[in-house]
């Protein structure tokens, strides 16, 4: 596959770069038809060029964050998703701080909430950006690897927890369940898509930024929340 995509790249100054899992890392399980099928499918990326040093990134306006869920969209009420959180040190409610730092593949990156915010149905918008501060290009995975990734169709930013300390309870990214073939449901996340034309999303050039979002249920009430995104620290974030 990687020599027949090769031979279509004939343009001076364009690159190709293949990147594969194999049987012994697959995406998807192999158990079924389905997953075998998913398995096999070829995603082709194109990375758009990167701003001058001199340009900063532009702050997302409104009219760039995703939009509110209508009703028939809402993630079902989370059952298991809802599990009693163990206390850990960087869980204390005087834990502050929206900002974070953390390495991948040799890179230092960082993490910047930008905000947490109440929506209307008991629903929250989690909004955050991780940069590379490094010299060279890395990809950061770990907004992919949550426990249950294989439970969502597609891969996405599910590796991100809210947490209430004081009710000890922690909350999943929402989910949108919908009827498929064969009277099945297939979930999706209500977050960042990570796969298709957005698999090259965690691949990050020296100095790129990128946005990212995540919607959960919001208890009534509480003021802040822990936040815990990817391997970076956790956050303690005021709820807006």
């Amino acid at each position: 596959m990687r020599q027949a995509l090769s031979a279509l790249v004939t343009r001076q100054d364009v690159r190709f770069q293949a990147k594969g899992y194999g049987s012994r890392r697959p995406l998807y399980s192999n158990d079924t038809d389905e997953g075998r099928r998913r398995n096999r499918r070829v995603s082709v990326t194109f990375a758009k060029p990167q701003a001058a040093a001199s340009e900063q990134p532009a702050t997302p306006t409104a009219s760039e964050q995703p939009a509110a869920p209508t009703a028939s969209e809402q993630p079902a009420a989370p059952t298991a998703s809802r599990q009693p959180a163990a206390p850990t040190a960087s869980a204390a409610p005087g834990a502050t701080g929206l900002t974070a730092t953390g390495r991948a593949d040799g890179q230092p990156i960082s993490m910047e909430v930008t905000g947490l915010r109440r929506l209307p149905g008991g629903l929250g918008l989690l909004t955050y950006r991780i940069k590379n501060e490094g010299s060279a290009e890395t990809w950061f995975n770990e907004l992919h690897h949550a426990q249950d990734w294989m439970s969502f169709k597609y891969q996405a930013a599910t590796n991100v927890t809210l947490t209430d300390v004081a009710a000890r309870r922690q909350y999943l990214p929402g989910r949108l369940q919908v009827p498929a073939e064969g009277g099945n449901v297939d979930a999706y996340c209500a977050c960042s898509d990570l796969s298709g034309v957005r698999l090259g999303t965690e691949k990050f050039g020296p100095g790129a930024e990128k946005v990212f979002w995540n919607l959960f249920e919001l208890p009534e009430g509480v003021a802040a929340m822990k936040v815990k995104i990817g391997t970076f620290r956790d956050l303690q974030v005021p709820v807006q």
